[in-house]
């Protein structure tokens, strides 16, 4: 009988024991899920069992919080990357418009700033964690959602643009003899190519202060020949075609634009003539305003064709 009463006894020791172990374990694990550590908690809950009535749906919040998380985590970092991308073509385009350059059309320039304003307004920050299952999962659906390619697109664009036209005006920024010579033989419908030189200039301004560094002559076949004076191209002068007169900078070839811009429409003109970075581009006052235009577009077209 003594036996069967310690052995009772036993048994009721080891249950009293048993339940305050997982009372201790399920007040331990509602802490720690109240306090975020949910990994924590539901390892705990799943060994209490079910001697409690909300140990399940406990576990199943703290599960779901655990997936809602990680999903947020991922969601985060490549938000992350994306913004790092951003940032990186941003930063490269922002250097490239405040750099020390000249871009043959510079209104692209004022295009690439705006293109940069408005990728920068479309960038999305991660945002702080929320505190419910469905406010985190609307978060990473934001994140995940979350697409920079036509902005990038756009911004990539106007960089290339600019930049190609910065290109553009180094090969127009007084340019050799040699190079004007080779974009000349590209272009249709010129005939004959000469450069000047200090024994044959016909305006002796070759080399000298405010004057040009080199003068390329040609003849082009939309002009009668015959009914032009001159024994040769350079003889010939802007009459047989045109010329490109290339200057140290700018200043001097716009001086030099703006001299010829006073015989317009007198019986001294000599044509068209138009500034190109620091080259002033001439055509024959022999020939129509429209073939002036269409050789003109075809000798500055070939003059800043980048290879």
């Amino acid at each position: 009988m003594r036996k069967r009463l310690l052995s009772l006894g036993l048994i009721m020791v080891l249950c009293f024991s048993l339940t305050g172990c997982k009372s201790s374990d399920y007040k331990k694990a509602v802490e720690l899920q109240n306090s975020g550590d949910y990994a924590g908690a539901l390892e705990l809950f799943k060994g209490i069992g079910d001697d409690y009535k909300d140990v399940s749906d406990r576990a199943t919040e703290c599960q779901s919080f655990i997936d809602s998380i990680a999903a947020f985590d991922e969601a985060k970092s490549s938000l992350e990357d994306k913004n790092a991308e951003l940032d990186k073509a941003i930063s490269e385009a922002n250097d490239l418009v405040n750099g020390e350059n000249t871009a043959l059309d510079e209104s692209l320039r004022s295009s690439l700033e705006t293109k940069i304003s408005e990728t920068k307004a479309v960038k999305i920050t991660a945002p702080k964690m929320a505190e419910t299952v469905k406010e985190i999962d609307t978060q990473t659906t934001e994140m995940n959602t979350t697409d920079y390619s036509d902005a990038l697109k756009s911004l990539n664009e106007a960089y290339t643009a600019f930049n190609n036209s910065v290109k553009q005006y180094e090969l127009v920024n007084n340019p050799a003899e040699a190079y004007v010579i080779k974009c000349l033989a590209k272009v249709e419908h010129v005939t004959g190519i000469s450069a000047v030189t200090e024994d044959n200039d016909p305006n002796g301004h070759l080399g000298k202060a405010g004057g040009y560094t080199a003068t390329v002559y040609f003849t082009c076949d939309w002009v009668n020949q015959a009914n032009v004076l001159g024994n040769n191209i350079i003889d010939k002068g802007t009459d047989g075609g045109g010329a490109i007169e290339v200057y140290a900078n700018v200043e001097d070839a716009e001086s030099r634009n703006e001299y010829l811009a006073g015989f317009d429409g007198g019986i001294l003109a000599s044509g068209s003539h138009t500034v190109v970075g620091t080259c002033v581009v001439r055509t024959s006052d022999e020939l129509a305003a429209s073939k002036q235009k269409a050789l003109e577009a075809a000798v500055i077209e070939a003059l800043t064709k980048l290879e």
